[in-house]
């Protein structure tokens, strides 16, 4: 592979090279299942499933690891936001993220996002939090406050390196914001709350209360993934605080990188605006598909520019989007109809591929190669099509072959 990523730790272009040699393990930051998920989180999906067929199109073995947090995760006034959300609703924090998960793999599968390796849920893993802890608390690098175990961040001086900031910097991000008695310091990362009150809960060596978001991707790669692996993914969003913190755990247990490159997706406008509740321009991709949006076309919009870049996802990048998909649909059903109706000698020569499909695979393939730009690797399929003559299609089968593979990455028919 001459594959080149962008990566965030250092914001340079390099060389992308496997660990393991022909082997690609990866993790990625996957949902909070507290309600339906927005499109802007299936960007960020998408680039983890575009990973995926990129290395499996190169003929590589891939492990792929999509966390499922349905605990932990705190708000600005220290409350659970999977249980705030429940009490909404009427349900259990467990029978909402039950539900909840239930739709995320529903609409991503209509997203044509391939399963993942494993899924782990976070509440099935606290035994193994608990020893990340545990671990953590043996080699002095935590301390109690309150009842809680923290993570004392001035012992990790390259804290702020994925970032590109300083932690002086970063702590000034969370300014006003409510931190609990006796944390000492803004950046201090939260290993385990004691709270029997709170709807799930586990005993622990430190009381019974409930892990932090930030250790729970720390204790299901360490299980799934083994050590260092090749790539974590996420949202910009999730650079700080959560993937410093992923760090910063992870380096004073081993001493090595979590993982080699990371790769985050670009923030998500809406005709202009950011998508906010704030702005009332939130849409979801359950909203969307139930309106009859096709899964192909929401797709296709949303990888419609460098997932590094900003997207606008207006009404316009739909529309964009839907004749694409149209033409990749269209091309496909003729090249199928072709190849079993009546023989149509003009379409029906035998041989070496015909020389727009060698073209396409060349121009394909420098795309993905280049920072993973799927625009241009579309492009190259779609402009190809368009200045096809029937003449100049060639063997049917040999077309029908070409656009089916360069579908196993483009993730249109399937």
């Amino acid at each position: 592979m001459a594959l080149v990523l962008t990566n965030t730790l250092g914001g340079r272009k390099e060389p992308f090279e496997s660990l393991v040699p022909g082997e690609v393990r990866m993790y990625h930051c996957g949902p909070t299942v507290k309600e339906h998920l927005n499109v802007a989180k299936f960007r960020s999906y998408l680039l983890a499933d575009l990973l995926r067929r990129c290395f499996e199109y190169a003929g590589c073995r891939v492990v792929q690891v999509m966390n499922i947090t349905d605990v932990g995760q705190l708000n600005e006034f220290e409350e659970d936001i999977v249980e705030i959300a429940a009490s909404r609703t009427g349900l259990s924090a467990v029978e909402l993220v039950e539900k909840e998960e239930r739709i995320f793999h529903a609409d991503r599968r209509a997203l044509h996002i391939r399963d993942a390796t494993h899924y782990p849920r976070a509440r099935e893993h606290v035994a193994e939090m608990i020893a990340v802890i545990a671990d953590l608390e043996k080699r002095g690098r935590t301390y109690e406050a309150a009842g809680n175990i923290y993570f004392d961040i001035r012992k990790s001086p390259r804290f702020g390196e994925l970032a590109g900031k300083p932690a002086e910097d970063l702590e000034r991000l969370l300014a006003g914001k409510k931190q609990p008695p006796g944390k000492r310091h803004l950046l201090d990362i939260d290993l385990w709350r004691r709270d029997v009150l709170h709807q799930t809960h586990w005993p622990s060596p430190w009381g019974r209360g409930f892990p932090g978001w930030h250790v729970e991707c720390v204790a299901m790669s360490r299980k799934y993934l083994e050590g260092s692996f090749d790539i974590h993914t996420g949202t910009c969003e999730n650079v700080f605080p959560h993937h410093e913190c992923e760090i910063a755990q992870s380096e004073a247990l081993t001493g090595k990188p979590l993982a080699r490159y990371w790769l985050h997706t670009g923030p998500v406008l809406v005709d202009g605006l950011p998508m906010t509740r704030d702005n009332r321009n939130v849409m979801t991709a359950r909203q969307m598909l139930d309106a009859g949006f096709r899964g192909s076309v929401i797709r296709a919009a949303l990888l419609s520019v460098h997932h590094r870049e900003v997207l606008d996802f207006g009404e316009a990048a739909m529309d964009r989007a839907r004749p694409r998909v149209n033409t990749i649909l269209a091309f496909h059903e003729h090249l199928k109809e072709a190849t079993t109706g009546a023989p149509r000698p003009e379409l029906r020569r035998k041989g070496s591929p015909a020389p727009w499909i060698e073209e396409t695979e060349t121009r394909f393939r420098a795309a993905l190669d280049d920072d993973l730009d799927y625009p241009r690797a579309l492009e190259a399929v779609l402009g190809a099509i368009g200045k096809l003559e029937p003449e100049d299609i060639g063997d049917p089968r040999q077309a029908l072959e070409a656009l089916e593979r360069w579908d196993r990455v483009l993730g249109i028919l399937a």
